[in-house]
């Protein structure tokens, strides 16, 4: 079996895969002063929830964009599981070439996304990343990672408008019952919602002009499901893409 862990700077999402069979998979916030027993404490009772020995660990693969985390991730890993932990960057051997002009600047979510959508689906793609920024992530039909864009996320837009305006405040991130919002706390709602749609479909307007032909679409992250329906792009939405691109990278390794 497979440890496979998606750390975010928001989120931390945890799965484990039986060959290609994800079993379960869990979303925590990320704990920046998180101590490798808290850790500890955590996946294995992630394991014990989903009846899984440790000793039925034989993998861990991590991939992290919180530089912070990583070596406590990897140093649970070896304490409570005896295993080494593979992180993914573009140093190691990828299914996808990157073609970024600094690959060791691309994130391990990106390059976890690029490789599962690619697999998944071929090329042209553009995947678009719910987190705390959004993510669009672009490859080719033969495999090559572009690149793409980062965006301010629904949730860290919020926040800012509550820290920088002395009479606004953070509201939860869901698509309005009106697009005029009768209150603060609607509008705000209403901004919100309908402006992280209008972004997105506006940078994969000038992505697809850019590119020359027209991409499939899919959309992951813990706010995907919410934005697709009203996005004239997003075609499906797959919450444990990273994961499975996660799976897929520490597959290939011995291929």
């Amino acid at each position: 079996m497979l440890l496979a862990i998606d750390i975010g700077n928001t989120d931390t999402v945890t799965g484990v895969f039986d060959n290609d069979n994800l079993i379960d998979h869990f979303r925590v916030g990320s704990k920046h002063s998180l101590t490798v027993d808290e850790c500890g404490f955590f996946i294995t009772g992630l394991l014990k929830r989903m009846d899984i020995k440790t000793t039925g660990l034989k993998q861990v693969v991590i991939g992290s964009v919180v530089p912070r985390l990583t070596p406590i991730y990897e140093k649970m890993s070896e304490k409570y599981f005896k295993l080494g932990s593979l992180i993914v960057s573009s140093a190691i051997k990828l299914p996808v070439k990157i073609a970024y002009d600094d690959p060791s600047a691309v994130g391990a979510d990106r390059i976890a996304n690029a490789v599962a959508g690619f697999d998944k689906f071929g090329g042209p793609l553009i995947i678009v990343d719910f987190g705390t920024t959004i993510n669009f992530d672009v490859v080719t039909s033969d495999g090559q990672y572009l690149g793409g864009a980062i965006a301010p996320g629904p949730e860290m837009s919020a926040a800012q408008l509550a820290a920088r305006a002395a009479r606004l405040f953070e509201v939860r991130i869901e698509k309005p019952a009106h697009a005029i919002g009768r209150s603060t706390a609607e509008s705000i709602k209403s901004g919100l919602f309908y402006g992280t749609v209008g972004q997105i479909d506006r940078i994969i307007d000038n992505i697809c002009d850019e590119f020359g032909v027209k991409p499939k679409v899919i959309g992951t992250g813990g706010l995907a499901a919410d934005f697709q329906e009203n996005s004239k792009y997003i075609e499906s939405v797959h919450p444990a893409l990273t994961l499975e691109g996660l799976k897929l990278i520490s597959d290939y390794q011995s291929a």
